[in-house]
Parts: structure tokens; sequence; C-alpha cells
């Protein structure tokens, strides 16, 4: 049995192989990234936008009544724009965004004219004297 066991302490020699990124280890040789960095590059580019739109149009009910839908519909279009141009399939949360935004700002237009028609009725029944 041999007692002079040295181990080989080449750093070159298992680069790469613990499983995290080696800033040392050459991919321009070929070798693909870590499959943590892969997976980053391959998500849906509207994805963020996604979210925005919907947070956005949801902003009415904190009293975000115009601008929260307005910056709704335009993210949300922005955001399947960017997904559909990707190869992705289409932003669910871009969708809902825009769809609930043109909702909301219809509902509130519909209100403003309720309320203008009625103030409108109110003031000639005054001047009528009834």
């Amino acid at each position: 049995m041999d007692t002079n066991y040295t181990p080989n302490l080449d750093s070159n020699q298992h680069s790469g192989s613990q499983g995290y990124y080696d800033p040392t280890q050459n991919y321009g040789t070929g070798a693909q990234p870590p499959q943590s960095y892969r997976a980053r590059a391959e998500e849906d580019p509207g994805k963020v936008l996604g979210i925005i739109s919907l947070v956005a149009t949801l902003s009415t009910f904190l009293g975000f009544n115009f601008l929260g839908p307005i910056i709704g519909i335009i993210t949300g279009h922005m955001a399947r724009k960017n997904s559909r141009g990707a190869g992705f399939a289409d932003n669910e949360m871009g969708k809902w965004g825009f769809i609930l935004g043109i909702v909301f700002i219809s509902v509130a237009a519909l209100g403003g004219l309720l309320g203008l028609s009625i103030a409108g009725f109110a003031g000639l029944a005054g001047l009528l004297g009834a």
C-alpha cells in the first residue's frame, strides 16, 4: 500500500463542477452558462409590464379613477406586444390590465355623464319652479 499519496490540486481540473458560477471559467469556447442564467434569459420580457398594468388598473379602488386605468391600458398593450414579439403566449396579466382599464374608464365616463345629466335636469326643474 502506497502511503505517499498526494492529491492533485490543479484548480483547472474541476472548474465549474461545484454547481455555482465560476467567473474564471471560459464560456467563449462553446460551453453553456449555468442553468440559472439561461432560465432568466428565457423569461417573458412582458412579465413586469403585465404586473404594472394590472396593479395600475386596480389602483382605481384606491382613488386613481382616471390615471390608474390609463396607465394600465398603455402598459397592458406594451406587455402583450413584448410577449408576443418574443414568441411567448399572450401575457395574461397584461391582458386583464388592458381589459379592466377599458371597463373602469368606461364606467367612470358613464358615471360622469349620468351625474351631469342629473344635474342638468335638476337645474332645469329649479328654473321651471317645479
